[in-house]
């Protein structure tokens, strides 16, 4: 007689109880916080190395070699390339629906896949013969490196009092591991920028062992397990019903949520308006702040080994400045953080382009790139923690959703500028003039127009 299939479900809830009932052998905490920064190391690494290595696989795919039968020059090269990427960004539209498996598969599955993507999309680079074949781990990279499954185990499992701090910490100390980057262009790449492939197969061996790591070490988080086996265990005729009674509260629920009712809510307050236009402002000179900086390096005469010896600096400022931004930010509030960080992005880019151009020191041109880089970043996340602080809770992840995509507009329009511009013009003016200008004027509106969150209560927002 056929034995009964038993369903993903049934199989789920008995892997789950066995794991419960183990419970966690000593030492998992420590052992856990060390796989999540191992992840974020890979992470952070497998975020900035195509940045870091853009001049050499521009001059090898565009300008040594016929592309659509044609030679280009550097910046026209840098621009196709960059227009012709863009599809990985289409993968964008589907992370919302990858990232909800973890609540059906669990914390832990995700968090092995998406190490397990970024590896093979770093091995893709390191193997590949052809830019289609670069264009493949590109978009590898592009779709696995934006999940953080990791930070949903630290919110998870970490104690409520010591949340923060190791987070902080955490994300602090997986920016310093982006050294590792440079540390591979010294000892691989030298003056040789054809080398640039050979880089990418340290990483991708380390997100290889950090998956098996995970597999074998890791466990889903308690939260995960003990309300999905509370779910699994209830009868699935009840279970049914509950399904069908969220899809009519969902219904019922539509004209006070939604992202494009989050858009409306954010255009009928008049802070929230001016929260939101500045925002818009402020991302259109992501690209110009992220995506150019080694390019601006090459073109502007320095040397491969010159550029490596800079980028062992950005992730150190970077991270410094990044952990003292939630001390300023709880003294002396989120709005006086935004601008004052503004101010620093803009001086710190001035003074990076002064320093490229005339020839300044390696590794103080570095330390102003990750000057101007970090306060931009910490600058962004907290014009998106004020948000969250100026809405009630039951619109709240709507609202985030609706910024989410009102922001995109400030970044297409940052991409049309630069591609454009960089055609005509050397690439560091054309950077400057988009950073000071976005910046600049998004931190005038925000300083003068938006009220000030710190300390406020979110349950009492109406």
């Amino acid at each position: 007689m056929r034995k009964e299939k038993i369903s993903f479900e049934e199989r789920q809830l008995s892997r789950l109880t066995k794991t419960k009932e183990k419970g966690n052998y000593k030492g998992y905490f420590l052992i856990l916080l060390s796989l999540i920064a191992l992840v974020n190391i890979v992470d952070e690494v497998t975020s900035n190395l195509t940045v870091t290595v853009q001049s050499s696989f521009v001059t090898e795919f565009f300008v040594n070699n016929p592309f659509f039968g044609k030679i280009y020059g550097y910046n026209e090269g840098l621009a196709l390339h960059q227009s012709i990427s863009i599809f990985t960004y289409a993968f964008g539209a589907i992370t919302p629906f990858y990232k909800a498996l973890a609540d059906k598969w669990g914390r832990k599955p995700l968090f092995a896949i998406s190490t397990l993507g970024m590896a093979a999309g770093l091995m893709i680079i390191n193997l590949s013969t052809s830019y289609i074949m670069f264009l493949i781990g590109f978009a590898f990279i592009s779709f696995f490196m934006g999940h953080d499954i990791q930070i949903i185990y630290i919110l998870e499992e970490a104690p409520d009092r010591h949340r923060a701090k190791i987070y902080s910490f955490l994300k602090s100390f997986g920016i310093l591991g982006v050294i590792l980057i440079p540390t591979l262009r010294d000892l691989i790449m030298g003056d040789d920028a054809t080398k640039w492939r050979e880089i990418f197969l340290v990483p991708a061996i380390i997100g290889f062992i950090a998956v098996l790591l995970v597999l074998i070490l890791a466990k889903d988080t308690k939260v995960f397990i003990n309300e999905r086996t509370a779910y699994l265990s209830r009868p699935s005729a009840e279970r049914q019903k509950e399904k069908e009674l969220k899809k009519q509260q969902k219904q019922a629920q539509r004209n006070q949520a939604g992202v494009f009712n989050g858009v409306k809510y954010i255009f009928s307050n008049s802070d929230t308006k001016r929260l939101i236009i500045s925002h818009i402002i402020f991302d259109s000179a992501m690209p110009a702040i992220a995506l150019y900086f080694e390019s601006m390096m090459h073109t502007a005469g320095m040397s491969t080994s010159e550029i490596t010896k800079a980028l062992f600096m950005v992730p150190v400022v970077y991270a410094s400045i990044t952990f003292l931004s939630g001390i300023i930010a709880d003294k002396l509030g989120r709005k006086a953080t935004v601008t004052g960080f503004s101010v620093t992005c803009i001086v710190g880019y001035i003074l990076f382009v002064a320093g490229i151009l005339l020839g300044w020191n390696p590794y103080l041109v570095g330390a102003l790139a990750g000057l101007y880089q970090g306060s931009y970043w910490i600058g962004r996340d907290y014009m998106n923690v004020m948000m969250t602080e100026k809405v009630p809770t039951d619109i709240r992840a709507s609202v985030v959703g609706a910024e989410g995509l009102l922001v995109i507009i400030g970044l297409v329009v940052g991409y049309g500028l630069a591609i454009v511009g960089m055609i005509k013009l050397p690439i560091w003016w054309v950077c400057l003039a988009i950073s000071v200008l976005a910046v600049g004027i998004a931190a005038i509106m925000f300083a003068t127009k938006v009220k000030e969150t710190k300390g406020v209560n979110l349950d009492s927002i109406e």
